[in-house]
């Protein structure tokens, strides 16, 4: 199973309360319990999101993101892209092998929505 951590003060623990419990990565591997407020810069940290809090489909209309897929001639889905103002590309299922699956959309979604401040 992959799980996908962030390095504070990127992720999305900068928007949650500083009494929400996030784990916390050691560095054996395993993961601890910690408060938002008791990671300090460089922690990698895993906080889980909960159902409905959060809006994607308001984030795909305030950044401006539109999802463009490609089929073969089997009409089989075979690549899928997220762009932005229609032409500067954000995400592309064929970069990094996991390709289109259930759940893409929203993971790449997350992902992009994480990434925000990071440059």
């Amino acid at each position: 199973m992959l799980i996908k951590t962030s390095t504070y003060p990127f992720g999305p623990a900068k928007k949650l309360p500083d009494d929400t419990i996030v784990q916390r990565l050691l560095s054996n591997g395993r993961f601890i319990d910690s408060y938002r407020h008791e990671l300090i810069e460089g922690d990698e940290y895993y906080a889980p999101y909960k159902k409905g809090s959060v809006n994607l489909i308001q984030y795909m209309e305030d950044n401006r993101l539109s999802v463009f897929y490609e089929y073969d001639v089997d009409n089989i889905m075979v690549r899928a892209r997220i762009l932005q103002d229609g032409a500067y590309e954000l995400f592309d299922t064929s970069q990094g092998g996991a390709g289109v699956h259930k759940g893409w959309l929203t993971e790449a979604l997350l992902y992009l929505r994480d990434q925000e401040g990071k440059a």
